[in-house]
């Protein structure tokens, strides 16, 4: 075994040499042989080496008999051991997941405090082969795609590492009464209490019986086989992602034509990628979310939106999907400041400063208004003017078109997302909409040839 480990470790650079090792050790069989196996090369590789433990405190006398099994293994292999003893179940119950779950991810933290503390590099975890089968089964069963049924590979992320992951749970009960290494037996394995257990104790015996005696090794195949496609298509939606995705503050903007122009595969992978680069995980996102958003690209009208886990909300937009925390797309309210002639005001909440001055006599044959400046027959505004926002029933004539339109049917018309048109400052007087800042000014206010007085409104972004 030991050189079918040492090859692993080659073939997969799972570790180099002088690096430090964080040991993941229950006191079963597993990881009992990692531990020894990985004490044995320790001079070769120059290792250093640390054994983490965690009393979950839920098989009572047999779990603190564990612990004691660990902490003098180690003594007697010359390892440092960290024992940690904690209430999984109190900790699943507050964090509403569960044990399985809640055991796992507090392990898996305490692995990562011990590797910061000792500065190391790899943490190494002891799935087997027939983990490594027990989970393509499960994952089948729900429904998993190609990325699921690659199940776990020899190395994830940074840090972590599985050595033993083509080394059955037969060779490791063998390797153990070799060397006399008497681990701790969790009894719960052999109880048929989780949905993997009833997989290790009930199907795979079955299929082995009467249908393929070598179905583990069947199955860590298909999953190595499903990883290398998985890779292909992940490097290939990826490069996609880098070409269509935008970044847009706190939000992720996917450009949904080209999305579109792409197999199905690629863009459910575009798709699950904006999750993830908005919220740092695609934890409780399934297929069925992922095929929710594909039915929005697809069949959604602009300011359609969906809700995900994780608060996060999509928003249909003209020509592209919008990814953002439900909390950070809430309307704005209701603003409105007086704009006075000859003063600056700024507007905190637009992080804007807005200018409104008359001109000298002469420059009305100069004048072209934009985006940001517009200018107006300063004797057809009536009353004070104020900057506000827009309220329901807004009109006003848009340059260039006769009678009067709807505000909201003019913000439709030129393609403003539902979600902005509450932001969009306009220029008003007490007859009405001047300026509709950033897209069009009013017909009623346009210099013409018979404009004897001219003012100009601009506005720019506070620096």
């Amino acid at each position: 075994m030991l050189k079918k480990f040492l090859e692993t470790i080659e073939k997969n650079q799972l570790v180099e040499k002088k690096q430090g090792v964080v040991l993941g050790i229950s006191g079963g069989p597993d990881s009992v042989t990692m531990l020894h196996l990985f004490w044995r090369i320790r001079e070769d590789y120059q290792l250093r080496l640390y054994a983490v433990h965690l009393n979950h405190q839920f098989r009572g006398e047999a779990a603190d008999q564990d612990a004691v099994y660990v902490e003098e293994l180690c003594r007697r292999f010359g390892i440092p051991c960290y024992c940690f003893r904690e209430d999984i179940q109190a900790y699943s119950k507050e964090k509403g997941i569960s044990f399985e779950e809640g055991g796992r991810e507090r392990r898996y933290q305490l692995f990562e405090k011990v590797l910061t503390t000792n500065q190391a590099q790899r943490i190494a975890v002891a799935q087997n082969l027939d983990d490594q089968a027990e989970t393509v089964l499960m994952r089948l069963m729900r429904g998993a795609g190609i990325e699921g049924l690659g199940a776990m590979d020899y190395k994830r992320g940074e840090h972590i590492i599985r050595p033993l992951l083509n080394i059955s749970r037969k060779e490791i009960e063998d390797y153990c009464q070799k060397y006399q290494l008497q681990p701790r037996i969790d009894q719960t394995n052999f109880q048929s209490i989780y949905t993997r257990n009833r997989i290790r104790l009930e199907l795979i015996p079955y299929i082995e019986k009467y249908f393929n005696p070598g179905i583990k090794e069947t199955l860590s195949r298909t999953a190595k086989l499903m990883r290398e496609d998985t890779d292909f298509i992940l490097s290939a939606s990826k490069g996609l992602y880098k070409q269509i995705a935008l970044k847009a503050g706190d939000e992720i903007h996917i450009l949904t034509g080209p999305l579109q122009d792409n197999h199905p595969a690629l863009q459910k992978r575009v798709l699950r990628e904006a999750i993830l680069q908005l919220d740092g995980t695609i934890k409780n996102i399934g297929a069925v979310h992922v095929e929710q958003l594909i039915e929005l690209m697809d069949q959604g009208k602009s300011g359609s939106t969906l809700d995900l886990p994780n608060e996060i909300n999509v928003l249909r937009d003209y020509g592209k999907l919008c990814f953002r925390r439900k909390k950070n797309h809430k309307n704005k309210d209701l603003f409105e400041y007086p704009l006075k002639i000859g003063e600056n005001i700024e507007i905190e909440k637009l992080n804007m400063v807005f200018l409104a001055e008359e001109l000298p006599r002469g420059f009305k044959d100069s004048l072209k208004g934009g985006s940001m400046v517009q200018y107006f027959d300063l004797d057809k505004v009536h009353g004070d003017m104020i900057v506000r926002n827009r309220k329901e029933g807004d009109k006003f004539a848009p340059l260039g078109i006769r009678g009067t339109k709807k505000l909201k049917e003019f913000m439709i018309d030129e393609k403003v997302s539902r979600e902005k048109r509450d932001q969009i400052p306009l220029i008003c007087d007490q007859g009405g909409i001047m300026w509709v800042v950033g897209y069009r000014m009013s017909e009623r206010y346009k210099v013409d040839k018979d404009t004897k007085r001219v003012l100009r409104i601009s506005c720019c972004p506070k620096y």
